[in-house]
């Protein structure tokens, strides 16, 4: 019992001293965890979304371009948008453009009279407003036929084309973006909803028995034929609404290509990070003693060393952009992608420059490869789409490869110019260098 006891505690105290192992049992779990419960929240009532900036340009001057913007501002929505009313157009696409706020509300001019038409005859005509009409309203005979005679006209008006809503997005609001259009498309299926019912209290309205000699025939048929379309368009028609979903780039976002890069960026991770540690093995082999007697500079060495890394690491994204290009997903312009997989990997490859240099031991070397690969695809969004994340997230993730990778990627994908994206593919190589520097000062005091 005695060596059994000793033996364990030699493998817990083995385990204790390594830190590659710690890391990877303890610091990589709690890491994700966190960055985990910062993305969707830790439960309850809260939300990792919230007071997203979207402004509302509402053109229409009747009742239901009010009652659509009325959504943003309504308790259901609560927190969740900041919404912001604004009459020039010109100047809301700009600060689209600009990434100040998520998304731009557009309502036409003509939202009201197009989406319920009935309503602003009846305004006109019979002086009506239909959307304040109760079960409990009385109409005169002669509100009457005018209301028939509105509804008849109105019609002819149900076959033009439909009213768009549009919502201007911008590319770097993916997520909020996709809450705006949610919200737009709950105002409208509640204005389909108050429509119809608004139909048919004026249907049972046009059908109540007249009190006046004002009644005729003409007027009974008319009344009848208003009641039985009322009747029916309240049961199965569909607003006359298309949602018209832009952006200043003219792409949207798209789950498949978000996780198509993503995955092969995080997959890169684990690939550079265990290729470097070829270094170590070297040493081990007494190979890398013998070249470091020549007089080959220890950059030079470094950096032929981690040349295979970054070679295969090109091949491999290649091999990912294409063969998830064929199943749909994009990338960006071709172009632009390569540019960018030349300055991604070898940004990469230096935290496998840097583990290698460090580490005392292939195992070591591995298991601290691994975790930095799972906290940094935590971080960048590699596992959850990272646009979701806390900004303090996406701006800690920006000490990872993942972080810079994604980001660069994302914007691509989203249509962003070339010229866009060289500031972070500047940021990218600033990175690569440092983490070559900090890789070479651990290499010469290892290895030399």
């Amino acid at each position: 019992m005695r060596k059994l006891w000793v033996l364990s505690l030699k493998e817990i105290l083995l385990t204790v001293r390594d830190v590659g192992v710690l890391v990877m049992m303890l610091a990589t779990p709690l890491a994700i965890t966190l960055v985990m419960a910062a993305a969707f929240g830790t439960g309850g009532d809260d939300a990792p979304l919230e007071s997203i900036p979207v402004l509302l340009l509402n053109q229409d001057v009747g009742v239901m371009g009010k009652t659509l913007v009325d959504i943003f501002y309504s308790d259901a929505v609560g927190d969740l948008v900041t919404p912001e009313l604004v009459t020039d157009e010109a100047a809301a696409r700009a600060r689209v453009d600009e990434d100040d706020v998520a998304a731009l509300v557009i309502i036409p001019a003509d939202f009201s009279a197009r989406v319920f038409p009935m309503g602003a005859l009846a305004q006109q005509i019979a002086g009506v407003d239909v959307t304040k009409v109760t079960s409990d309203t009385v109409l005169t005979p002669e509100q009457q036929i005018k209301m028939g005679m509105a509804f008849l006209q109105s019609q002819n008006l149900e076959n033009a084309d439909p009213v768009v809503v549009e919502v201007y997005a911008s590319p770097d609001w993916r997520i909020s973006s996709a809450v705006v259009k949610s919200i737009v498309s709950q105002g409208l299926e509640i204005l389909n909803i108050q429509i119809a019912g608004t139909n048919a209290i004026i249907a049972r309205l046009a059908e109540a028995p007249t009190q006046s000699e004002a009644s005729s025939d003409n007027f009974a048929q008319m009344a009848g034929a208003f009641q039985m379309q009322a009747g029916g368009n309240a049961q199965t028609a569909d607003l006359p609404i298309n949602l018209h979903i832009t952006s200043s780039t003219g792409r949207r976002f798209s789950w498949l290509g978000y996780y198509a890069s993503a995955m092969a960026v995080t997959f890169l991770m684990f690939a550079v990070t265990s290729g470097g540690r070829t270094l170590l093995l070297e040493r081990r082999l007494g190979t890398l003693p013998r070249l470091l007697i020549t007089p080959t500079p220890a950059l030079t060495i470094l950096l032929g060393k981690m040349g295979g890394v970054i070679l295969s690491g090109v091949l491999q994204l290649c091999v990912l952009w294409g063969a998830t290009s064929v199943i749909g997903a994009y990338w960006g312009a071709p172009l632009s992608v390569l540019l960018a997989i030349l300055v991604i990997v070898p940004c990469a490859s230096g935290v496998g420059a840097i583990i290698s240099a460090w580490a005392k031991s292939p195992g070591q070397a591995s298991a601290i490869g691994a975790a930095v690969t799972l906290i940094g695809s935590a971080l960048g969004g590699g596992f959850v789409v990272r646009w979701s994340l806390p900004l303090w997230v996406q701006y800690a993730s920006l000490v990872t490869p993942v972080g810079w990778s994604i980001e660069i990627l994302g914007r691509l994908q989203a249509g962003q110019s070339l010229v866009r994206v060289l500031p972070w593919l500047g940021g990218a190589l600033a990175l690569t260098a440092v983490f070559y520097g900090i890789a070479l000062v651990g290499f010469r005091r290892q290895f030399e």
